[in-house]
């Protein structure tokens, strides 16, 4: 029996293959006995000795029926599997031949046919052995029919020719085998390298800061990553969903694209605490029908380009301030001297009370500008917010001679986030005057609701400001965060600008969201960077 070398179970190919054989011994094996049984016009079957052919083509079905069975549901010793059935082959296609008159009937050449699948399903030179084997059983057939019978001497020319033929469709299927093997084997090799650059791409662009969304002809996302999908606001089951229902402003936006590939994108707002985005189009391939969308983060690049803006503006404004407070304070200290004087008359003393409130005014301005420009680095701490926040406000109130009615609601308890805590309580007092101010002007009462919770979508924990004043009209809410804007006679504008700077370099970010009944509200978003709960 022929040895191969111990190796790996093969793959699952390797057993369709060997099943694929099996059948085929079936049927052969079947053909066989019936074709003789029914006499169907082959006289040449089994006749030098019927009996012997009857028998020889019984036992080959029966074994290859069992062994067409095993193949199917044994998934073990596939090399001792593929050595039996070619060496009963062998044995009982020899046996029928020499039944059949030897050499000269034909049937010899069936065994090249199994020789040739052991070398192909083998792949192993050793399987040549099995050509040699038939070889030599043809030989041995022919001589002892030569002794005990008389022979046709052509039947020595025909078993030579089968002996050629053997080795030459084993050596030939040998070939081919190796060649599958080394091409599935490049394939396989090629594969895996298609696979390994498909997760690592897939990885980059998951962890890429840029949002990535992939659609196709019907707006329904093929891909999304991270980025995109926390810029879009977290939205649920966002693959294989349509667009509309992900993104409708961006998905209008696509369509306007499609329609007129010229068109310019404008930046927008999935939700009203998310970020400002810029999306940008491009087809994939030549049929131009799925599209890759980049969302780009506008508040980043307009952060930037504020900073860039404001660096070297804050170098100047703060050697003016610095010349300004001189002059400022003499002003100042003249105006308490005018109106501690017996002799100024009313009319005067207005006017002196317009210069007190305006250099007062032009001192808030100098105050901020120089925070601006003279910031600290973040010293963050772990805080507490439902201790924090009734603490915060009592010390708030205390500094005021008519503290505001303020109502602190926790949504949650035991929130924790990391912060810097006196940037906060800056923030913190900002938001609240403003609020108090807005709510006394609209309603009378300085009033302001302070609400802490945490998202139940995004599970972002927030930190509301509400007040009761008449709102933000949609125009001059993109316009409130920037440096010296203001609605106020009195404000300086720099208010909510330097709270959201604080906010950002906290990691955290500051929203205005629009309340439809009445009222503004000034949301905290803290990141997950910076939050843990208890």
């Amino acid at each position: 029996m022929t040895r191969f070398n111990n190796q790996a179970l093969p793959f699952s190919a390797s057993w369709r293959a060997l099943q694929i054989f099996s059948g085929y011994r079936v049927i052969l094996s079947l053909s066989l006995l019936i074709a003789f049984q029914l006499d169907f016009d082959v006289s040449f079957l089994g006749a030098k000795n019927p009996e012997l052919y009857y028998t020889s083509a019984l036992f080959f079905s029966i074994i290859a029926l069992v062994s067409f069975s095993l193949s199917l549901y044994l998934k073990r010793l596939y090399y001792l599997q593929l050595e039996v059935q070619i060496i009963v082959d062998i044995v009982l296609i020899i046996l029928l031949m020499h039944a059949s008159g030897g050499a000269t009937s034909g049937l010899g050449v069936l065994i090249a046919v199994s020789t040739s699948a052991a070398s192909i399903l083998t792949g192993n030179p050793a399987a040549l052995g099995f050509s040699v084997l038939a070889s030599f059983a043809v030989l041995g057939e022919e001589i002892y029919a030569s002794l005990t019978q008389s022979h046709d001497r052509s039947g020595m020319t025909q078993v030579g020719i089968l002996s050629m033929t053997f080795m030459a469709t084993s050596l030939l299927s040998f070939y081919l085998a190796r060649r599958i093997i080394e091409t599935e084997h490049v394939a396989e090799k090629s594969m895996r390298g298609l696979e390994s650059m498909e997760k690592l791409n897939e990885k980059i662009i998951q962890f890429m800061s840029t949002g990535v969304l992939v659609v196709d002809n019907q707006n329904s996302v093929c891909l999304i990553n991270r980025s995109a999908w926390i810029h879009l606001g977290m939205p649920e089951s966002t693959k294989s969903r349509r667009l509309e229902q992900v993104s409708t402003p961006l998905a209008r936006q696509l369509n306007l694209w499609r329609r007129k590939q010229s068109y310019r994108s404008k930046p927008f707002k999935n939700t009203a605490t998310g970020p400002s985005l810029l999306p940008n189009f491009s087809p994939i391939g030549e049929n131009k029908d799925n599209v890759i969308i980049f969302l780009e983060d506008t508040t980043v690049l307009n952060q930037q380009a504020q900073s860039l803006k404001l660096a070297s503006l804050g170098r100047l404004t703060a050697s003016i301030a610095h010349e300004i407070r001189n002059p400022l304070g003499a002003l100042s200290h003249a105006a308490q001297l005018m109106k501690e004087s017996d002799e100024i008359d009313p009319l005067n003393l207005g006017l002196v009370e317009i210069i007190d409130k305006n250099t007062k005014r032009v001192n808030d301005i100098i105050e901020n500008i120089m925070k601006l420009s003279q910031r600290k680095a973040v010293q963050v701490k772990e805080i507490n917010l439902s201790r924090y926040m009734p603490v915060m406000l009592q010390e708030y109130a205390s500094g005021k001679d008519t503290p505001p009615e303020i109502d602190l609601q926790f949504q949650t308890d035991n929130l924790i986030i990391h912060f810097d805590l006196s940037q906060l309580s800056q923030i913190l007092t900002n938001l609240i005057e403003n609020a108090a101010r807005y709510s006394e002007i609209n309603t009378g009462k300085p009033i302001a609701q302070v609400m802490v919770g945490i998202e139940p979508h995004s599970r972002t924990a927030f930190l509301d400001v509400i007040d009761k004043g008449e709102g933000i009209s949609p125009d001059l809410s993109e316009k409130i965060f920037e440096p010296f804007f203001t609605t106020s006679r009195t404000g300086t504008g720099l208010g909510l600008y330097l709270s959201k700077e604080l906010c950002e370099a906290n990691r955290a970010r500051l929203d205005y969201i629009p309340i439809p009944t009445g009222g503004s509200c000034f949301r905290i978003s803290f990141s997950a960077a910076n939050l843990t709960q208890q």
